[in-house]
């Protein structure tokens, strides 16, 4: 049986959704090849292997030292924008990055004594850089096929979010080199959106294929969702990013709404779902003395996140600051669920015209456009008729990530 190697910088101790999209994507092909889902781990692996039919997951611990723990207390106290500073000088200094999964899978492949074939495939996903060189080392040592992943545009592309503009001066001089590098070696390129192929250099924007995020089908029981509660739940679903923060339009909004009408923070409440920790958006609620409106959740299981789907009454968006190439996971989710969606501030990017393209919900530009829509979709809840945007079985599909998975299984057999 062929194999394919699948490498994820991310762990499952993360709940981030590039793990969870690349689990499901080696589920989905284990089902005709036999899948090595290669991922790292900050914390201590319980279990060093698991074994699912053709599926095998591989659980690598990162090293351990001093710059591993407080890189890592950076990322869990919030405080992202200073772990990245220390990444690229790190990074400086030592041309590695500090959790490297091709350190970690060479140490692996040593233990175990395990080698690849040129009937091998490798998918390597960015971020970070690191696991794309992963990728080009193993191509260059066994002669596999490589499939170079991207999230997010690398080198190329809009600054990343909460990066610097001398942070991404540096990052793309100290990598560009080695992107170029591997994507001329790559036999496959494949990212999550007709924006981010355009960002591609020229040469390679014809041959780079787009596999959307999805919302995970096997994951929702459509029969639980509500759509009338007791409370009118405005919820946005997953990380928020300082840079999503620099507008105050929505917040302000909030508090202008909620001081018109004398709303109570029993019959409305905003719910950030599987956000973690995010220093400044406590701060801006603080600000805006909207605590008694608010629930900030932590990072959770994808079954805990989407039961927390199931009551919402809108779904809300924060775009990320002047970029407009970035769809996130959750925009499928949020169709799926199939309540609006509140876009506040218009990102005149991919959010829009994907609400737009699917009659979706509301966008705004001002604080008075805020404010009414709260307000009008506020009463429609409490009076019983509450906006429902119905999805036909074969958008649901179209939305779903084991549709894109079959295309990537296509494009896969062509190899």
């Amino acid at each position: 049986m062929k194999r394919i190697f699948v490498f994820s910088y991310h762990g499952k101790e993360s709940f981030q959704t590039g793990f969870n999209r690349l689990l499901s994507i080696s589920e989905s092909l284990s089902k005709s090849y036999e899948v090595h889902f290669v991922y790292g781990d900050r914390n201590k692996v319980k279990e060093p292997i698991k074994i699912k039919g053709n599926l095998v997951e591989i659980p690598l611990n990162y090293s351990s030292n001093f710059f591993h723990h407080f890189y890592k207390d950076l990322l869990d106290s919030g405080r992202r924008g200073l772990a990245k500073l220390l990444l690229i000088t790190y990074y400086f200094f030592t041309g590695k990055e500090i959790f490297d999964l091709g350190r970690e899978f060479k140490k692996y492949k040593k233990n175990t004594n395990i080698t690849l074939t040129k009937d091998d495939i490798v998918i390597a996903s960015f971020p970070s850089i690191t696991v794309h060189n992963l990728g080009y080392s193993l191509k260059q040592e066994f002669g596999c096929k490589l499939i170079l992943d991207y999230r997010d545009p690398g080198v190329f592309g809009y600054q990343l979010i909460e990066e610097s503009k001398i942070l991404s001066f540096l990052r793309r001089f100290f990598l560009k080199r080695r992107e170029l590098r591997n994507l001329k070696s790559a036999d496959l390129i494949i990212t999550i959106s007709d924006s981010i192929r355009r960002l591609f250099p020229e040469k390679y924007t014809d041959s780079v294929q787009v596999i959307r995020n999805g919302y995970d089908a096997n994951k929702i029981n459509f029969s639980l969702i509500k759509h009338y509660t007791d409370t009118f739940k405005l919820v946005y679903l997953g990380s928020v990013y300082n840079d999503q923060l620099v507008d105050t339009t929505f917040f302000k909004a909030v508090r202008k709404f909620i001081n018109k009408y004398a709303i109570q923070p029993q019959n409305f409440q905003i719910r950030f779902v599987g956000t973690g920790e995010s220093l400044k958006l406590k701060e801006t609620i603080k600000h805006f003395n909207l605590e008694p409106y608010v629930h900030i959740g932590k990072k959770m299981p994808i079954e805990q996140v989407y039961a927390e789907l199931y009551s919402a009454a809108m779904f809300l968006h924060l775009k990320y600051g002047e970029r407009q190439e970035i769809i996130t996971t959750k925009q499928y989710e949020y169709l799926a669920f199939q309540k609006p969606i509140l876009l506040p501030i218009n990102d005149h990017g991919d959010l829009e015209e994907s609400i737009r393209k699917y009659d979706a919900g509301f966008i705004c530009e001002k604080e008075s456009e805020i404010i009414e829509v709260l307000n009008n979709n506020l009463i429609s809840h409490f009076s019983g008729t509450p906006v429902i945007i119905k999805r036909t079985d074969n958008e649901l599909y179209e939305l779903s990530r084991q549709s894109q998975e079959e295309k990537l299984i296509a494009l896969i057999r062509k190899l």
